[in-house]
């Protein structure tokens, strides 16, 4: 990781924790205290920046982590599951298959094929 890099990083720190005490001001001064440390530390002791900048990408890539699990879950039981729930209450069988009267599911379909049908594949 380039050192602009590793700057940025300090500044959004930084900037997220003054952001943090203007939203929270009266409740939590803790957040202009942390920016100004944090801040200074990381200016006067490259290396104490260096491992708050690895600590704040640790800490994304389990949230990544976490949030990728939630977000397909979330779309598993408000999407998916839903519409499979209702396919199977209607008792439709619209990939055929479930047998039906019959032995196979195997459907036989009597077509003779012309020239037509190699026209437009797709």
């Amino acid at each position: 990781m380039s050192e602009s890099e590793k700057v940025k990083a300090q500044l959004v720190i930084v900037t997220g924790l003054v952001v943090l005490y203007f939203i929270f001001k009266s409740q939590y001064p803790y957040f202009l205290i942390a920016a100004a440390v944090i801040g200074v530390l990381s200016l006067a002791i490259p290396v104490f920046g260096d491992l708050i900048v690895k600590l704040w990408y640790k800490i994304a890539e389990v949230l990544g982590a976490i949030n990728g699990k939630i977000l397909l879950s979330l779309v598993f039981f408000i999407v998916l599951f839903p519409v499979a729930l209702i396919a199977k209450l209607t008792k439709k069988n619209p990939l055929h298959l479930k047998k039906e009267d019959s032995d196979t599911v195997f459907t036989e379909r009597n077509h003779k094929y012309s020239a037509k049908d190699l026209e437009q594949v797709w």
